[in-house]
């Protein structure tokens, strides 16, 4: 009777540090919302309820817009790229076309350096000190409450 209550318990330890480790799973959440125009859909990986990398893609339609106010979204585009562009495990990148800009950005911040250089420059939305994990589970309730939709 104790090996098999012996064999138990290793089971299901060796289960719960599975799950807690895990593999990576790519787009274990995606969430979207649209304001102003501007629709932004972010796709979280996660080993477990650990967020590894957020792929955020934002697509802002022009159509209608001024040349002035497009010159304008430009300047605030280039600002933000150079803030982005001088993070490590960052990528960046603008793409226009007649009636939409598109944004890309990929943070891995599953690299503990790069969440704190995100949080750091205001990029993410977090409060605390000492941040060296983002949650997946607080993360897309937080999103939620927020109003967007979480897939």
């Amino acid at each position: 009777m104790k090996r098999v209550v012996s064999m138990i318990a290793v089971c299901v330890m060796a289960l719960g540090l599975m799950a807690c480790g895990g593999k990576e799973v790519k787009n274990a959440a995606v969430c979207k919302i649209e304001q102003n125009g501007v629709k932004i859909e972010m796709a979280l990986d996660a080993k477990g309820d650990k967020i590894t990398k957020i792929n955020q893609t934002s697509k802002i339609s022009i159509e209608g817009v001024s040349e002035e106010d497009v010159k304008t979204l430009q300047d605030t585009i280039d600002q933000a790229a150079a803030v982005y562009k001088d993070i490590d495990g960052v990528s960046y990148e603008i793409e226009q076309k007649d009636t939409e800009i598109t944004e890309k950005i990929s943070m891995n911040v599953e690299d503990k350096d790069t969440l704190k250089a995100v949080i750091d420059a205001g990029l993410l939305p977090v409060t605390g000190d000492n941040i060296t994990k983002l949650s997946l589970k607080a993360t897309k309730e937080s999103l939620e409450s927020s109003g967007w939709t979480i897939e």
